[in-house]
């Protein structure tokens, strides 16, 4: 990471500590309202931090950009499927949740599907990593 990288990162951290100092000591946030709104803001710059770092590893390294659009292209087609096959049903228990149409219901399943393979993968790649070092020793 270069000079404008570490620039923007540290001006990134000192404003999220700044908003969070703000909100802190602000009594219109009091109860669940506060992590809430936290939670949302915090998401919204992860994954605009995680597209720009992305977008500036494609410009640096393009040739070896190709294994993180793979990975970007394997989720793609994993919600996809998960869209695909989510049954999208409408019951009472999702109405008072607020999930009003079939849509809706089948993006709430893809969510449900994508955090359980992701989850899988991830809990198998650990495994083999560490049983693969484990037999190399």
């Amino acid at each position: 990471m270069g000079r404008i990288g570490k620039t923007i990162y540290y001006s990134v951290v000192v404003l999220l500590v700044l908003v969070f100092l703000i909100v802190l000591f602000n009594n219109s946030f009091v109860g669940s309202g506060f992590g809430i709104g936290i939670g949302l803001f915090l998401a919204v710059t992860a994954i605009i931090a995680t597209l720009v770092s992305s977008v500036m590893y494609i410009i640096d390294n393009p040739k070896s950009a190709i294994n993180m659009l793979v990975g970007l292209g394997i989720i793609l087609v994993v919600a996809l499927i998960s869209y695909l096959i989510a049954p999208g049903a409408l019951n009472q228990h999702h109405i008072d949740y607020g999930v009003d149409t079939v849509g809706q219901s089948k993006m709430v399943d893809m969510g449900i599907y994508i955090t359980i393979f992701l989850g899988v993968a991830a809990v198998a790649s650990i495994l083999v990593s560490e049983s693969v070092a484990l037999f190399k020793n």
